[in-house]
């Protein structure tokens, strides 16, 4: 089998695939086979009917079986043969089959090559995290808002669990350090991977934005079926959702893709953890300010 690789536009490769005399003769072969197992001929008992008789009622249909029979194992063999990152289902033209030879062009999009200038060594400062009592304060006057009553801290406290005026302000304290802990840490991972995305350039693929794009907007419809809007409504604010929708999913897709690379070129297994085990890696060989 003959394969000529040659890139194409748009994050596309295309590939030139002769399929020998040897192989269509032996895929004819299996076909006229099965047709003979299953077809019906006048005279003939089934899978007793000579090779010609076949052939005279049903070339056409063996021919076909035999063009796609072929063009899914040779296409299938190729990819894996020249390492054809494939994202999409190939586009087949000029299919030729003459003197028992199979030619054609497949055309399929595939992952864009990224390369990133630096993704080691990038700099971040983390900021102070620090409660102030007064933040404890206001918190305390929703909290009493919500209950739609006035009441001392101390009795607030008892209500919610806690023995003493003392453990309820210490846990409080605690509470809103560690969401400021974590609050910190999102806004570093977001800087971290802003950083990587910005020291790479390429095109995101038209047909991972697409997919994307579709899933973001089924959870949307599942999220407002929740809340109880009808089918109609649902349809009409996805619709107004529309843009947004396809630049969140474009962003997720390169985010996505450039994270993926720096697992490559860490050697990284590419498996559920892979996003997670990058941005642990980047923290840990990011320069603190």
């Amino acid at each position: 089998m003959k394969v000529t690789k040659s890139k194409s536009k748009d994050n596309k490769v295309v590939l030139d695939i002769e399929v020998p005399q040897e192989q269509v003769k032996k895929k004819f072969d299996e076909v006229y086979e099965k047709i003979g197992q299953e077809a019906k001929i006048p005279g003939y008992r089934p899978g007793k009917a000579p090779r010609h008789i076949l052939e005279q009622h049903h070339s056409a249909l063996a021919r076909e079986e035999v063009i796609k029979g072929l063009i899914t194992e040779s296409y299938e063999k190729s990819v894996k043969d020249e390492s054809v990152d494939v994202i999409d289902l190939p586009q087949i033209t000029d299919v030729k089959l003459d003197e028992l030879v199979l030619k054609y062009k497949a055309e399929v999009e595939v992952k864009p090559e990224i390369k990133i200038k630096q993704y080691k060594g990038l700099s971040v400062k983390k900021q102070e995290i620090k409660v102030e009592a007064s933040e404890i304060e206001d918190y305390i006057k929703q909290l009493k808002k919500t209950r739609g009553e006035d009441m001392t801290d101390e009795r607030l406290g008892r209500g919610l669990g806690y023995k003493t005026k003392e453990e309820f302000l210490d846990c409080l304290q605690k509470q809103m350090y560690l969401k400021k802990e974590n609050d910190e840490r999102a806004r570093l991972e977001k800087e971290l991977i802003s950083q990587v995305v910005k020291n790479s350039s390429f095109q995101v693929p038209r047909s991972l934005v697409e997919k994307r794009q579709q899933e973001l907007e089924h959870q949307a419809e599942h999220q407002m079926a929740n809340y109880g809007l009808p089918a109609e409504r649902i349809r009409e604010r996805v619709k107004e959702f529309e843009p947004k929708l396809k630049t969140e999913a474009e962003e997720q897709v390169r985010v996505f893709l450039v994270l993926e690379t720096v697992a490559k070129l860490e050697n990284m297994a590419l498996d559920d953890h892979m996003l997670n085990k990058v941005i642990e890696f980047l923290f840990a060989e990011a320069e603190w300010q």
